[in-house]
């Protein structure tokens, strides 16, 4: 392979996250050029000045235009190898604590599916091993383990039971053949199934007093009335569900905590302060109507905790879903996360692990509205839609009271004040 292909191969260096391994690879293809002794030089009048404007071209070659900053008063290769290294090489006490924490508190269910979270436990690992922290294989494994939810209970005790010696190797080979297992079962039924229905072609069974046709009987035919008036109800269930956001545009930009999606997502990728690619491509809305994933990514929503001042909540795994009627915070994904969510008659609110309320929502036309600052011009205003947080803010006062104080109140809209 030619040294420009060899090039090629190399990622070049972004940032931090991926700093540690851009110089493993660099490092050694240098060495394979003959060129590292540019590098490591202790007097660089030593060294030829053609090897050494090869070996800086190259590095910078492999470094990222964006970073170009640090290294464009570097006249030899051995000042950009070292204004690099002071610029990314963050092998410091508070990197450290940063990449162990996303390590213990990556769980599978904070995860699309289990080769992400295998991905993400390995990758972390990577990164604290490449600045000189020591993860012993066996208590990475056992972390392996320990993110998994308790329907995985049967299969670390048959773990335990094998006397499998325990490695990160070993669990990571174990999860993903699982996975395998389930596809190919899945694709067995599947097949089953296809050749049952198949051979039940054979059998006339029974007849449909109905639709007179043989295979079924008469309460089970799918052309029945009861079965088309159920059809039709659920049918427009569905859609009065959908319409609640399509027919009204003053929901477009809210957000919704809803129990009924499984996934959070918003219509707006101009929130994402990182946005990745999404690891399904479409959703299905309640009509059943197919929607486009473009991307995913994270948000930081600014919200009212408990105590009514406002707080910053960040939340991960969100879908980029343009023709999404609003935005729609998942209740699955937040206790998935560790977090609780509380419903009432007025509201709701989301607790964090320590049990305090770091967002509150009110119940409008039968939704959860996240209380987002906005600023409302009427007490009344106010009250009716963040009921539950004046509630707590007047001493817990009852909400008939509450809902007399919004009735006597003037409307403060003269005067400005806002909330």
């Amino acid at each position: 392979m030619s040294s420009s292909n060899q090039l090629a191969l190399i990622e070049k260096l972004t940032g931090r996250d991926n700093y540690a391994t851009w110089r493993f690879a660099v490092k050694t293809y240098l060495q394979h050029e003959e060129l590292w002794d540019c590098v490591e030089c202790v007097n660089s009048s030593a060294i030829d000045t053609k090897r050494d404007t090869k070996a800086r071209s190259k590095i910078i070659l492999l470094v990222d235009p964006v970073n170009y900053v640090h290294i464009q008063e570097s006249c030899t290769a051995k000042e950009v190898w070292e204004n690099l290294s002071h610029a990314f090489d963050d092998s410091g006490l508070t990197r450290r604590v940063g990449l162990l924490r996303d390590l213990c508190n990556t769980t599978l269910a904070g995860c699309l599916n289990v080769e992400e979270y295998v991905s993400k436990i390995m990758t972390t690992a990577h990164k604290l091993r490449n600045i000189g922290f020591n993860v012993n294989d066996e208590w990475l494994g056992t972390l392996l383990l320990s993110g998994l939810p308790e329907s995985y209970k049967p299969m670390i005790m048959a773990i335990e039971g094998s006397g499998m010696k325990i490695s990160s190797d070993s669990v990571k080979s174990k999860l993903l053949q699982d996975v395998k297992q389930n596809e190919s079962d899945s694709s067995a039924l599947a097949t089953s199934q296809k050749f049952h229905n198949k051979n039940k072609r054979f059998s006339k069974g029974p007849r449909c007093y109905t639709c007179n046709k043989y295979g079924h009987k008469s309460p089970e035919c799918k052309s029945s009335k009861s079965n088309k008036d159920q059809k039709n109800t659920n049918k427009q269930n569905s859609t009065s569900y959908a319409a609640v956001f399509i027919a009204s545009s003053e929901y477009s930009d809210d957000w919704y905590v809803d129990s009924g999606a499984s996934v959070h997502m918003t219509k707006h990728n101009n929130l994402f302060i990182e946005e990745t690619t999404p690891h399904i491509k479409n959703i299905k809305v309640a009509n059943n109507k197919t929607l486009s994933v473009l991307s995913s990514g994270k948000i930081s929503l600014s919200v009212y905790d408990g105590r009514g001042q406002q707080n910053d909540i960040l939340f991960t795994n969100v879908l980029y879903v343009p023709e999404l009627a609003t935005n729609l915070l998942s209740v699955s994904q937040i206790i998935n996360n560790g977090g609780q969510v509380k419903l009432n008659k007025s509201g709701c609110v989301i607790l964090n692990r320590k049990n305090d309320i770091v967002a509150t929502a009110s119940l409008i036309n039968n939704m959860y509205r996240l209380n987002v600052p906005g600023g409302y011009t009427c007490i009344s205003d106010i009250i009716e839609q963040d009921t539950y947080l004046w509630h707590q803010r007047m001493g817990h006062l009852n909400f008939q009271s509450m809902k007399k104080l919004t009735e006597n109140t003037a409307d403060l809209k003269s005067s400005q004040r806002k909330c």
